[in-house]
């Protein structure tokens, strides 16, 4: 009998999906350091030699790496997350060049068709460079063709919104596992451990606070209620309503639809009738009834509760371009946009406008598109921030009064939040909310998650939050036969005296921790297992394999605690 050492995690070998390619051989010159630069400059991550191999084998072998990388970073890109990377399987000389042969770990419940089309353009991109035949930078051409061919393609296969992207990216980083579930819904950790996510929300929200949150006016109804600090406000239901409830609420006005979130049908600062009748064909596109609010004095600030901690405040601005006293606003807007340009698709911002609207905003600041900024100054093109138009984030993590912390909670609190994005309207955020006329602007019950660099390094405190135990519960392996399952009973009394209650489970039959036979679906020890890593009650999980079938085993798990040979 052999046993791997406590603690120590064995890596298992998890379904994976083998694509198997004929490759002309590469030629002696091959551009490999062209090729490690084009892969750098929109995948950073990347790891590619910039040299030659030794020999054609490790030339093969190191192209195979590249469309592995590659095609990771298309579908990444695209919202087809992989839970692990891939690997070379084979390299294999033909009759007419090479055989290469890739493995990619794929999620469950996805088709395979995103997988070929991205590791073809992989291919096609990667063998064009190394045979040196576009001319000067390919960068362009590629970012071309991928936005009117590759993503148009790849992205109705999308399984993650970009806050689930930053969600299961954050959490590989911390080594939670994770598995598609199907319609873009995912579960984070094992059995009792595990989490199920859709966007940004989670299992521990509340339906009814969801509901509640995604209609403005039934949401600022419960926080006034609840006695928290909201916008005075009225729905109108037509136009000819709402000069009544202007003159009611007082100008200025912020008027939006009931139920639309992301800044969209949303206008600000309207003082008068005119603007008033635009602003509503504004909100009105999206639907009756239309709420008038009167405008609270300062600017939004995202509050983001995670399980009853704050953990990232940012005070949410327009997006603004900022001066170097050289440049106009119209040259600095231009040099904006062609960074942006440089970044892949699914990177870049909003194009920056200086249009009819920025010329106003700007005119409210003493500027126009002519003007020159000094160094340092912000010129905002936009009156508040949206995810349409863009903006700017700026930490106040370390400035938010303490009060007005404990206000967030309590807002979180009741819509029985789990993860919630508390905007918060306050001329400064460092003052209590009682003593500025601050208000809860709005409870977000999908809060954007990843989207700013505070959201970022917030990540791995809310991945402890909601996995203290990296989302894993105790898992060990068997091998053998009539042995293997009474040393699997056995550890499974000795994890029960130390509180863990453990389920069972071999090819034919699965056991409760009390040893009681537990009917499942599927007849198989992988179905079997994943079975019980989706159930809450297991606390931990015992598996019997046979000797005959180890080498070959495939498991819905990446590792392990420990594997006990039994002969």
């Amino acid at each position: 009998m052999s046993t791997s050492p406590e603690q120590y995690a064995v890596a298992l070998r998890q379904p994976e999906q083998l694509l198997s390619m004929a490759l002309s051989p590469l030629p002696p010159d091959a551009d490999w350091p062209a090729a490690a630069q084009w892969l750098a400059a929109w995948l950073p991550a990347a790891s590619l030699a910039d040299t030659a191999a030794e020999n054609d084998r490790g030339a093969m072998q190191q192209l195979g790496s590249a469309v592995l990388q590659a095609t990771a970073g298309l579908l990444h890109g695209a919202g087809i997350p992989l839970p692990a990377a891939g690997r070379v399987v084979d390299c294999q000389p033909g009759a007419a060049g090479w055989q290469l042969e890739l493995a990619f770990a794929w999620p469950d419940e996805l088709d395979t068709a995103p997988l070929l089309q991205a590791v073809q353009s992989s291919l096609h991109w990667l063998q064009l460079i190394l045979r040196r035949q576009p001319l000067g930078d390919a960068l362009p051409a590629f970012y071309q063709q991928l936005t009117r061919q590759l993503l148009p393609v790849l992205l109705p296969h999308a399984i993650a919104a970009p806050s689930m992207m930053a969600l299961l990216d954050a959490a590989t980083a911390a080594g939670i596992p994770w598995r598609h579930e199907g319609n873009a819904m995912f579960r984070l950790g094992w059995g009792g451990q595990g989490r199920e996510f859709f966007t940004s929300r989670s299992d521990g929200d509340s339906p009814i606070g969801i509901h509640a949150a995604g209609n403005k006016l039934q949401g600022s109804r419960l926080l006034r209620q609840a006695g928290l600090p909201t916008a005075r406000q009225l729905a109108v239901h037509e136009a000819q309503q709402a000069e009544a409830a202007a003159r009611q609420l007082g100008w200025p006005l912020v008027v939006k639809p009931h139920n639309r979130d992301r800044g969209e049908g949303v206008s600000t600062g309207i003082d008068n009738p005119a603007a008033l009748q635009q602003a509503l064909r504004h909100a009105g596109q999206y639907g009756w009834p239309v709420l008038l609010e009167q405008q609270a004095p300062g600017v939004c600030h995202r509050i983001l509760v995670v399980r009853g901690e704050v953990i990232y405040v940012v005070q949410r601005l327009p997006v603004a371009v900022c001066g170097d006293g050289v440049h106009s606003v119209a040259a600095l807007i231009h040099a904006a946009n062609l960074q942006q340009l440089a970044l892949p698709p699914w990177q870049r911002q909003p194009p920056l406008l200086g249009d009819a609207v920025a010329q106003q905003c700007l005119a409210q600041q003493g500027l126009s598109l002519q003007a020159v900024p000094a160094a340092g100054q912000w010129a905002a093109l936009r009156w508040i921030e949206s995810s349409a138009d863009g903006g700017r984030d700026v930490d106040m993590g370390e400035c938010i009064h303490p009060d007005n912390r404990r206000l967030a909670l309590r807002a979180a609190a009741l819509f029985g939040l789990e993860l919630a994005g508390v905007d918060m309207i306050s001329s400064d955020i460092s003052q209590p909310w009682w003593q500025n006329g601050a208000i809860v602007n709005e409870v977000n019950a999908a809060p954007a998650l990843g989207a700013s660099l505070s959201s970022l390094r917030s990540m791995p405190r809310l991945m402890s939050l909601l996995w203290p135990q990296q989302g894993r519960i105790a898992l060990e392996i068997f091998v053998g036969g009539d042995a293997a399952l009474a040393a699997a009973r056995q550890r499974r009394s000795e994890l029960a005296v130390q509180g863990i209650a453990c389920h069972l489970a071999t090819a034919g039959h699965a056991e409760t921790p009390d040893g009681q036979p537990l009917p499942l679906v599927g007849d198989t020890l992988y179905q079997r297992c994943a079975a019980l890593l989706c159930r809450r009650e297991v606390a931990g999980l015992l598996l019997v394999v046979s000797a005959e079938q180890w080498p070959q085993a495939v498991w819905p798990a990446d590792r392990a605690d420990r594997v006990q040979f039994c002969p």
